[in-house]
């Protein structure tokens, strides 16, 4: 955790009232800008490949996992099943029908649940080529054959090709269905010499699992799953209090990420590690609002995002006139701010721009003044930091002209 975040929080009050009164979907993230406050943005934000880099290889496997390490992943995230001679499996379903070819290996095994084949029916099975015909713009002959990875596989993966920079995520999926699951993954991460890394997290949408987990290992970070609906009517400060006896850090489904849900998490100490965030857009939204990892499908992405100046921006509350507007930006770190306005979307006609310096002196924070516009007229503006390829648009209307009668 950011400790220097951490100490500004812990003199923060909340108030106590159920998350279904005032949750804020990430949809709704940049219209608040202007209503927000925002926080330093660091370049520290956990960078977590969802099932290893799932959008440039078939899931759950080493080529997945080798694609997010070469594209330079804090952490690759290891979904487990178990099979039916008790081997840990790198899977995200139950079943085996939708990643592998197992209808049409075995045929009269429906539904294909993993729990009922053997580790050795299992390593027989095509995990890549179904990514090929699914994602042919991504499609490569090596993901043909790929094979069903177990957990000691991938663990000796990452160790050896990692070199010690990539973490390991596990989930617990469906813990109920595997009796003994959370006792296993102990033994194979203690036999693996990984327990006590500083890189490892495990996750799970059931508590009853992370608790178990905790009892087996004490020291172990852990990390509390929510989906939509685990929060409803709850009171998210203390459903984070709760949960802190157990776990280091929340993984909210981005849609349930807003401020008050950070707020309540890092007054509890912990972490927030929404997931999955595919576009730079949503990851830009995110990271203004203060996270601090991110599970993506697209590693590169974020990655790219945390190298280079990113911006976030809005429109300065009670700054909009009939006639001029002051919009503002903030990066994470020094870079020359070029801000552009037109009533043209794509920005081909009128277009009227300025410059501006964000700087450590001013916290990376740069604003402009526009004016000479048009009264009750809609605008759209883009901002670029122009040591990065990066730009983030939006738009506001001016008040009405004034009645002078």
């Amino acid at each position: 955790m950011k400790k220097s975040l951490l100490a500004g929080l812990v003199c923060l009050s909340i108030t106590a009232v159920p998350y279904s009164g005032w949750a804020q979907s990430l949809q709704n993230t940049e219209i608040k800008y202007r209503q927000m406050t925002l926080r330093p943005i660091t370049t520290d934000v956990m960078v977590i490949a969802h099932r290893g880099a799932s959008a440039y290889g078939p899931e759950n496997t080493l080529a997945a996992y080798k694609q997010a390490i070469m594209l330079k992943a804090d952490y690759v995230e290891i979904d487990l099943q178990m099979s039916k001679d008790g081997q840990l499996i790198a899977m995200h379903d139950e079943t085996l029908s939708r990643t592998t070819n197992a209808k049409e290996l075995f045929p009269n095994r429906a539904p294909w649940r993993v729990k009922d084949f053997t580790l050795e029916e299992i390593s027989r099975l095509d995990a890549g080529s179904w990514f090929n015909r699914t994602y042919p713009e991504q499609a490569k002959t090596e993901y043909i054959r790929q094979h069903v990875p177990t957990l000691v596989e991938v663990i000796d993966y990452v160790k050896k090709y990692g070199n010690g920079k990539v973490g390991l995520y596990i989930e617990t999926k469906a813990p109920s269905a595997y009796p003994g699951m959370e006792e296993k993954v102990i033994e194979i991460l203690n036999k693996a010499n990984v327990l006590n890394d500083r890189k490892l997290f495990l996750e799970s949408f059931s508590e009853q699992s992370l608790r178990t987990l905790k009892n087996f290992a004490p020291h172990i970070k852990l990390i509390q799953l929510y989906k939509r609906g685990m929060l409803a009517g709850k009171n998210v400060y203390q459903e984070f209090k709760r949960i802190s006896e157990y776990a280091v850090g929340i993984g909210p489904t981005k849609e349930l990420v807003g401020r008050r849900l950070i707020k309540a998490a890092h007054q509890n100490y912990l972490l927030v590690h929404p997931w999955t965030v595919n576009s730079q857009r949503d990851m830009a939204a995110l990271l203004a609002l203060g996270v601090d990892g991110q599970f993506t499908n697209n590693t590169d992405h974020l990655v790219d995002l945390l190298e280079k100046p990113f911006i976030s921006h809005g429109v300065s509350n009670g700054e909009v006139t009939n006639t001029s507007a002051i919009l503002w930006a903030r990066t994470n770190g020094d870079a020359r701010v070029q801000f552009e306005i037109s009533t043209d979307s794509q920005f081909k006609n009128q277009t009227i721009v300025k410059m501006g310096q964000a700087d450590n002196e001013h916290d990376f924070i740069v604003s402009v003044e526009f004016i000479g516009l048009k009264p009750d007229t809609k605008y759209y503006y883009r901002v670029h930091a122009i040591s990065s390829k990066y730009t983030v648009t939006g738009s506001f209307q001016t008040a009405p002209e004034e009645n002078r009668n």
